[in-house]
């Protein structure tokens, strides 16, 4: 893994605590409805950082040329 794909890495970290920081809060000012809450705010913004990161991470992948038989 090389030095731009640990920063992908290290960025999508910071923004998963901050989306569950997102959905607790929101999920606190319902509280017969907390898990449902959290679960779509929180869902909701998960899955396209998840997918952001995974595309960002193949982007910045090292190109290793194939030996040659």
């Amino acid at each position: 893994m090389n030095l731009q794909q640990k920063i992908v890495i290290a960025i999508m970290d910071a923004l998963l605590i901050v989306e569950l920081c997102i959905g607790m809060y929101f999920a606190q000012m319902d509280p017969s409805n907390l898990t449902a809450t959290f679960c779509k705010v929180f869902f909701s913004m998960l899955i396209p950082t998840l997918i952001l990161a995974m595309i960002m991470v193949k982007r910045f992948r090292t190109v290793v040329p194939e030996p040659a038989a």
